[in-house]
């Protein structure tokens, strides 16, 4: 009884081990910069992350925040009815300002998506770059991106769905996103009262009611 006590424990921690492994190495893929094994395997490690190992060390600001950016929504009601676009992004905005000792941190919902959406690899964003200046075609999205940007589309989807609990009597079908970034004027024209920055929009694909309970 001892020896198969003490083998199945070791098996179980055996297989544990191997389980625990594996876990750690696709979640260190997943924050690894780029490469072909990120290429390859990021798509299904996305997969097996979200949404309850999702990693995001983004924990400082590398780079000054320079712009606004929230999100709009709008629904599509039973009849086939679309609502106007609503504001759910300032509210967790203003609750957070509201309390300067004790912040909300519900705006850290919208403000995480929306740097998976607009933020890329250092050597990709160069490429891109590189290719604008020298007015080539630019790299389309890679399938890491794609696949990070449907995740984060469907969490800005599902917190907008939550914002708008008496759209269509309660009873929306369809979700849809538009994400905008206001681009403050530059430092150089900090003294210039004239001067304007450029509002960015972007539409996302219509989410499924149903799929974002």
């Amino acid at each position: 009884m001892t020896n198969t006590y003490r083998t199945t424990r070791r098996a179980a921690l055996v297989v544990g081990g191997a389980l625990l492994g594996a876990h750690m190495a696709m979640a260190a893929l997943s924050q690894a910069p780029l490469s072909p094994a990120k290429l390859v395997y990021g798509d299904p490690v996305a997969e097996y992350l979200d949404p309850y190992f999702s990693q995001n060390w983004q924990l400082f600001a590398p780079t000054p925040v320079s712009d606004n950016r929230g999100i709009l929504a709008r629904a599509t009601c039973a009849d086939g009815s679309v609502t106007q676009y609503y504001d759910v992004s300032t509210r967790a905005v203003e609750k957070a300002q509201d309390s300067r000792f004790f912040p909300s941190r519900e705006v850290r919902i919208v403000s995480a998506h929306l740097q998976n959406i607009t933020n890329s690899e250092e050597i990709v964003r160069r490429i891109r770059q590189r290719q604008t200046n020298d007015k080539k075609p630019m790299l389309p999205p890679l399938p890491y991106e794609r696949a990070t940007e449907a995740e984060a589309v469907k969490g800005l989807s599902r917190y907008a769905y939550d914002q708008m609990p008496t759209v269509c009597n309660g009873k929306a079908a369809k979700v849809q996103v538009r994400m905008y970034v206001d681009q403050l004027p530059p430092w150089s024209k900090r003294h210039d009262p004239s001067a304007e920055g450029k509002v960015l929009v972007k539409d996302f694909a219509w989410q499924k009611a149903r799929d974002l309970r």
